[in-house]
């Protein structure tokens, strides 16, 4: 009883040394590497199993070891093919020799016919797709291997045959097929579960390049048709000269805003900096504040700035305007009567903080979860893009924004820059 305890211990350590090649193949081998850098990982990592299960194995006898080594050697052949097939067979029989004893001339016939039988098997297995049938194939390959062992043993070696060899040989020939089985499902499964995560990425850019398409034909199509009608009333003969400077002016806030939608858009296609300088963020919101304060008063928004502690980042300032502005306009277009909008600037420790805080409708979390997506907007008319342009900007700054809100009780955008020494500018 003792015996057979310190045999499964054996084996559970030999079946360990398997499962981390199981391991390292699913995470890294599987990837898009060279042919032969990934037939190099595979030998090194199938030998060095190899190597492990035959150092921890059991003695029948003296000179006679038996162990689960056939495993990798099948996996690394299946996965790595033919060469690395030969290669490993060269490890096995290589550190079989260096074990010595008078089993290792079984141990090279068995293992060779194991090798002929993979030789014409692996060029099978790359050829079928499905799980189903690279399984069979190497559970076939893994009863090969029984039956190579089990037949030698009983021509050439039939003093082994004892009661300790029959209960070695019943597990071996139940763990060895299932644990092919298992190992070749598993890293199939990891394998189609990779393309499928691959795809699934491919389908969710797909999409995201159809709903701004669709935003963006939807939203031109809007103002430009507007146009279009104002241009055919323009040809009325008898059209006053009040009427004409209306339809005009009609015409050309139509195509300014086609003309916004379609800026917006590029700014998120090449959210790239070009222009890039030392700004200092008081300066650049003064200049902010200049432009939208008019519309602030005109909705009855009062703006506050606090500068705590002023810094310097790096960026384009037009589009470091361009993003503040954005969302300064949505805060005062979410106040519905009146409120206020506090802008707060606190740089210290390599970080600059811009908290932009209204006291505006609000948004639920999912709403939250959706900024910055197309085709969202908390707007009737809006087309999401300009908050896409904010996430796309910051993000080309090696910045990161936050949004924090609760309905009915204001927004606060939080985004954080990273700070810059003002002597080189």
């Amino acid at each position: 009883m003792i015996i057979l305890l310190s045999d499964l211990q054996i084996f559970l350590l030999e079946t360990f040394s398997i499962i981390v090649f199981y391991f390292i193949v699913s995470r890294f081998i599987k990837r898009n590497l060279h042919p032969c850098i990934n037939e190099g990982l595979i030998t090194l990592v199938a030998g060095t199993s190899i190597i492990l299960c035959m150092t921890f194995s059991v003695n029948l006898t003296e000179g006679h070891i038996f162990d689960l080594r056939q495993i990798p050697f099948i996996l690394g052949a299946l996965y790595g093919g033919r060469r690395v097939a030969v290669v490993l067979f060269v490890i096995l029989i290589s550190y079989r020799f260096l074990l010595d004893g008078s089993g290792f001339y079984g141990a090279f016939i068995v293992n060779f016919l194991l090798l002929f039988s993979l030789w014409f098997i692996i060029p099978k297995f790359y050829q079928t797709f499905k799980i189903e049938s690279k399984v069979k194939l190497a559970t076939v390959t893994a009863l090969l291997g029984v039956m190579f062992m089990a037949l030698l043993v009983s021509l050439l070696f039939s003093e082994l045959i004892d009661r300790r060899y029959i209960i070695f040989i019943s597990f071996f020939s139940i763990a060895q097929p299932i644990g092919i089985i298992m190992f070749v499902s598993f890293i199939e499964k990891a394998k189609q579960d990779i393309i499928l995560a691959g795809e699934l990425r491919r389908l969710e850019k797909l999409q995201a390049v159809s709903d701004i398409a669709a935003s963006i034909s939807h939203e031109v199509r809007n103002p430009l048709t507007v146009t279009k009608g104002f241009l055919q009333l323009l040809r009325e003969p008898n059209l006053t000269e009040e009427k004409r400077s209306t339809y005009i002016k009609y015409s050309l806030e139509e195509l300014d805003r086609a003309e916004q939608i379609i800026t917006d858009y590029l700014t998120f296609a090449k959210p790239s900096l070009e222009n890039i300088k030392v700004l200092e963020l008081d300066k650049e919101l003064d200049y902010i504040l200049k432009v939208v304060n008019p519309y602030a008063t005109m909705n009855n928004v009062l703006i506050e700035v606090n500068i705590i502690n002023n810094g310097y980042v790096t960026g384009e300032a037009e589009k470091l305007h361009q993003c503040l502005l954005n969302i300064i306009k949505n805060a005062i277009e979410s106040i519905e009567l009146e409120g206020q909008i506090t802008i707060t600037v606190d740089a210290r420790d390599g970080i600059a903080k811009i908290l932009i805080d209204d006291t505006g409708t609000g948004m639920s979390e999912e709403q939250i979860n959706k900024l910055g997506t197309p085709y969202f907007s908390t707007k009737d008319k809006g087309t999401g893009l300009g908050t896409m342009v904010v996430f796309s900007i910051i993000k080309a700054m090696n910045g990161e924004i936050k949004v924090e809100s609760e309905v009915g009780e204001g927004t606060r955008f939080i985004i954080t820059l990273p700070t810059t020494n003002h002597n080189s500018k």
